[in-house]
C-alpha cells in the first residue's frame, strides 16, 4: 500500500487505472492487527488514511469524530474517489453504499444486521473475504449472493527478531513455566469496556489462582494495556508479570517465549481470533475452551480443548508438568503456523484483488 494525502483527490495527478482506492481510520500504535499487517502488503492499494493520536483521550475523541460525520464527509470524499479510482478495496462494508465501481471488502468482524446484509447485496459488491468458512455460509442463508473467499488471521514471522526473543526469554526464572496471554487491553468488569470478553481477564485470573496452586513453579505473562484496578488486582504478585503494551515486534517476541497460551475467553465470538493465529504461528501450544473458534486446535492437534474450568485448570497443569507433551504441541502449532503467515496471506490476497478488480 501507498500512503496518500486527502488532497492527492482534490489536485493530485491522475492515479494507474490499476490502483485500487483504500480509505480508513488507522488507530496510530495499536491498530487492528490484521489490517497494520495485511494492507503494507498489498502493492496496488492507493490508501487515504485518518490517522489517530496515540494518547488515549485524544483518540477516542477522535474517533467518536470520525464516526458521527461520516454521513457528511463520506459522499464528498468519495465523489473524489468516483472520479479517480475504478475500484476499491474495504474493510467498511458502509463505504459500499458510496462507491460506483467494483469491490472486494474483508469482512473480519462481521454483524450479520439486516442493514450490513443490504450493503453486500449491492452490486458493485464483486466479491468479500472472511476469516471462517461459518460466517460465509451464513451470508449466504440470509441472501448474499456474490461470492466469498476464506483467507484466516495471521502472523507475521517476518517481524521476528531473535535479539528480542532474547531479551524476553532472558526474564525466565531457572525452571519456570511460562503462561501467558495478550489483548490490546486488560480490564475488569468495572473498567470502560470491560464487559467485552474481548478484554475482561477476571475469569483468567480466577483460573491463573487455582492453576498456580497446583502448579506454583509456573508464572502468567500478560502482554496488554492493564487497567488500575487489574494492577491493583496483581500488584504484589511475583507469579503475574504485567508488561503492559509493547511495540508489535516486542509484543510477537514476547509471546514467542511463553511456554504455553491460554484463551481463557467465556464466549465463543465464532469468528477466529487474531490471536489464535498469532500463538500458532509462534509454536505456542494452547489451553481453550471448545469453541468453533477454537477448532484449528482440534484440526492441528497445536492445543488442548476443554470445557469447564475445572477441566481448563487441570489442561495447563498438565501440561505445565509434562514438557514432552509441551514440545509435541508446540511442533504441531509450528506447522499449523506457517500457512498463516501474512507473506502467504497477502498473496493469495493480491491474487484475489487481480481476479475481481483487474481481471
Amino acid at each position: 500500500m501507498e500512503r496518500r494525502r486527502l488532497r492527492e483527490l482534490i489536485a493530485g495527478p491522475p492515479p494507474d487505472p490499476e490502483r485500487v482506492f483504500f480509505t480508513s481510520l488507522w488507530f496510530k500504535g495499536h491498530n487492528n492487527p490484521r489490517y497494520a499487517e495485511l494492507l503494507p502488503r498489498l502493492s496496488r492499494l492507493d490508501g487515504y488514511l485518518f490517522t489517530t493520536s496515540d494518547e488515549r483521550v485524544v483518540r477516542g475523541l477522535q474517533y467518536r469524530a470520525f464516526r458521527w460525520s461520516r454521513k457528511a464527509r463520506s459522499p464528498a470524499l468519495f465523489a473524489l474517489a468516483n472520479r479517480r479510482y475504478k475500484s476499491m478495496f474495504t474493510a467498511d462494508n458502509e463505504q459500499l453504499a458510496y462507491f460506483a465501481g467494483p469491490a472486494v471488502s474483508d469482512v473480519d468482524d462481521p454483524t450479520f444486521s439486516p442493514r450490513e446484509v443490504r450493503l453486500m447485496q449491492r452490486p458493485n459488491l464483486a466479491a468479500y473475504v472472511v476469516t471462517a468458512d461459518r460466517a460465509g455460509r451464513r451470508f449466504q442463508s440470509l441472501g448474499v449472493e456474490q461470492p466469498y473467499h476464506v483467507i484466516p488471521q495471521g502472523v507475521s514471522l517476518s517481524s521476528l527478531r531473535q535479539e528480542l526473543i532474547a531479551a524476553a526469554a532472558a526474564r525466565r526464572r531457572p525452571g519456570e513455566v511460562v503462561v501467558g496471554w495478550m489483548a490490546a487491553f486488560l480490564l475488569s468488569r468495572e473498567d470502560r469496556g470491560g464487559d467485552s470478553s474481548l478484554y475482561n481477564v477476571e475469569h483468567l485470573l480466577e483460573l491463573w489462582d487455582a492453576i498456580h496452586v497446583r502448579l506454583p513453579q509456573a508464572s502468567l505473562w500478560l502482554v496488554g494495556g492493564a487497567s488500575e484496578r487489574i494492577k491493583a488486582r496483581v500488584q504484589g504478585r511475583e507469579d503475574i508479570v504485567l508488561f503492559g503494551r509493547l511495540p508489535r515486534e516486542q509484543a510477537l517476541a514476547t509471546v514467542a517465549s511463553f511456554d504455553l497460551a491460554l484463551y481463557p475467553r467465556t464466549e465463543d465470538k465464532g469468528i477466529l481470533a487474531a490471536k489464535v493465529a498469532e500463538f500458532l504461528g509462534l509454536g505456542v501450544p494452547m489451553v481453550s475452551y471448545d469453541y468453533e473458534v477454537t477448532e484449528n486446535l482440534r484440526e492441528t492437534g497445536a492445543g488442548l480443548l476443554v470445557s469447564t474450568p475445572r477441566e481448563f485448570v487441570d489442561a495447563v497443569v498438565q501440561l505445565g508438568e509434562d514438557e514432552p507433551a509441551r514440545q509435541k504441541l508446540a511442533a504441531a502449532a509450528r506447522r499449523a503456523g506457517a500457512a498463516l503467515d501474512w507473506d502467504v496471506l497477502a498473496r493469495r490476497y493480491e491474487e484475489l484483488l487481480d481476479h475481481y478488480l483487474h481481471g
